[in-house]
Formats: C-alpha cells, structure tokens, sequence
C-alpha cells in the first residue's frame, strides 16, 4: 500500500491500497441498470414540468460588496427548498453558478462570488433552511432515507433540487442562460455526477472528492461519514445494491457531456479514492484532473499551497473561475 508520510490513529487504511497509477485504472461497475437512463431521464422531466414558486426575502448576510437574499422553490415530491442567492454589488452579470455543498449542510452563504457571478448555494433537502417533513438533518441518517426503493430514495429529490436551482437561476437571469454552470465538492459532487447528463442547461462543472460512485467497491471501504452508514445497511441488507445501482454516481459521470474538472484525492477517509477516480476516469467529456494528497482529513502538508494552484489553473482554463 502507498506510504504518503500521513500521520493517523484511524483504524483502517484511507487510501484502500490504491497508488495514483491504480486509482486511474479503474473502470465502470458492471452491474449498470438497464433502463438506467429512462429511470434518469423521467425524474428529469417530472421535475422540470413543476412550477418553482420562487418566494424571496431579505437577507442579513447582505453586505457593501454583495447582496444576498433567501430565496425558496418547490422540486420533486412537492419538497420546498430553501437556498441563498449571493449577487456581487456594482458588476454587470454575465454568468449563474449553483453551488452545492458537503454532507454537513449549509447553515450559510458564502459572501465572495467569482467576478460579475450570481450564484445560488441550494441546501440539501432535510437540512438547515430546506428542513422538510421527516427528511433527517445529519447526513448519516439522510444517506439511508427511502433507500428501500429507487421510487423512494431520498437521492431522487436531492438531484432534483440542483435541476429546479437551475431554472430558478435562469428565471432570474435570463439573459445569462447560456453561462450556467455548477460547482459542489463531496455530496455536493456526487448529486452534481447524478444530475448533469440529463440537464442540458449547465455548460460546466467543477466537481470535487466526489461522493457516491462505484458502489460495489464502496460497500467493500471502512470507512467514515455517510458511506459508513451504506455500508453498515448493505452488510444487513445486500439486496440495496439493486437500489444503490441506478444511484451510481460513475454510471451518471460516464454520461457528462460538458468541460468538468474533478478534484480527486489518494487519501480520504470519508468518500475512498477509488470512488472519486472512478467518476474521473469513466468522464468522456473534455476534463481536467486536480489530484489532491488527502480529502476530508488535515490539508496542512507542504505540497497543498501547489495543488491548489493547479486546480486554480484547471478550472480558469475551462472558465469556471
């Protein structure tokens, strides 16, 4: 197994004993639904058929550089999302971003925007400002809500929320309908691989340690936060896998179509590399790859200030930043 120096007391191996050259070469599950498309597609189109019901209010995050305001819609299931629209002050707006989130939530905005950038940071439905019915608030517990069935999952609406995002933002820009594109890390990059294929409106994306993908291998990690949730139900229930399968964020990534740069780390002992690379390597899209030390664990190493350059460069080259 790979030696990178990292000092930890964690019970297993955060790197699954995968070098950067054996995490490249690993290809799509074989175990990919039939019908996984049409499945996608019809969430796709059920979703995109329900009015929004955009209500905006004030927000107290608003400062002299920007203007925020809460701003809420309806998606899939009826489910109201609450999200923060964060609009630079004194800039002419020529391009909308949705950002997503980690499996933490989202109890606020952040304040900065690339330049002349409107961006939309949508909560995840069940936390903070999007807490709906019985949808749990921690992501442990959000990972397993309605994984009984695909028709249940709580991944549908997940996924669902970042399309009706999408037609807010350009509800609410149309004149920048044309320069959409989507930025989230962990949860937030494993609904971003569910997502995109199917919506045609995001001509980008910036994708980091990406979560859910390559679920026969990530049953098989130990490891932290929601997977460990996954894999302590699937150990119990094996028979998730059907569920799991038309939830497979590499099946989705292996249909992206527009410039996407993925941020993948070797060592992470939350969402396991081999997850990450696998979205990274099945991308037939035009793609750029930011391989980062660790993910979900202490950046503090000497080489962090330099690979966070190269992702800076990967992601202005494809006009994300």
């Amino acid at each position: 197994m790979p030696d990178y120096g990292i000092k930890h007391d964690l019970p297993f191996d955060p790197t699954y004993g995968y070098n950067l050259e054996q995490l490249l070469a690993i290809p799509l599950p074989n175990n990919e639904p039939a019908d996984f498309d049409d499945f996608w597609n019809d969430l796709y189109q059920q979703t995109r058929a329900l009015p929004l019901n955009i209500e905006t209010r004030p927000s107290d995050f608003s400062n002299d550089e920007v203007e925020v305001k809460e701003v809420y819609f309806d998606t899939l299931d009826g489910v109201r999302i609450g999200s923060w629209l964060v609009v630079p002050r004194h800039q002419k707006i020529t391009a909308i971003k949705v950002h997503g989130h980690g499996y933490g939530g989202r109890a606020e905005p952040m304040v900065t925007t690339p330049p002349n950038t409107a961006v939309l940071f949508p909560v995840a439905p069940g936390f903070f400002i999007s807490a709906w019915k019985d949808i749990p608030n921690t992501g442990k517990q959000h990972v397993l809500y309605g994984i009984e069935s695909r028709d249940t999952y709580v991944f549908r609406v997940c996924a669902a929320s970042l399309w009706s995002a999408a037609s807010v933002m350009i509800e609410l820009f149309p004149d920048c309908a044309e320069t959409l594109y989507y930025s989230g890390q962990s949860y937030g990059g494993g609904m971003g691989c569910l997502m995109l294929p199917w919506d045609k409106r995001y001509t980008k994306a910036e994708l980091g340690l990406i979560s859910f993908c390559n679920h026969p291998i990530r049953v098989q990690c130990q490891c932290g936060g929601s997977g460990s949730s996954v894999k302590a139900y699937y150990e119990k229930h094996p028979e998730v896998m059907e569920v799991l399968r038309y939830f497979d964020g590499a099946f989705a990534a292996n249909r992206i179509q527009i410039p996407t740069v993925f941020a993948c780390a070797k060592f992470d002992p939350s969402v396991p590399p081999p997850g990450q690379f696998t979205a990274y390597n099945v991308c037939n899209a035009p793609k750029k790859l930011s391989v980062y030390l660790t993910g979900h664990f202490s950046d503090q190493y000497p080489e962090r200030a330099e690979e966070q350059k190269r992702h800076v460069e990967n992601c202005r080259e494809f006009g994300i930043y």
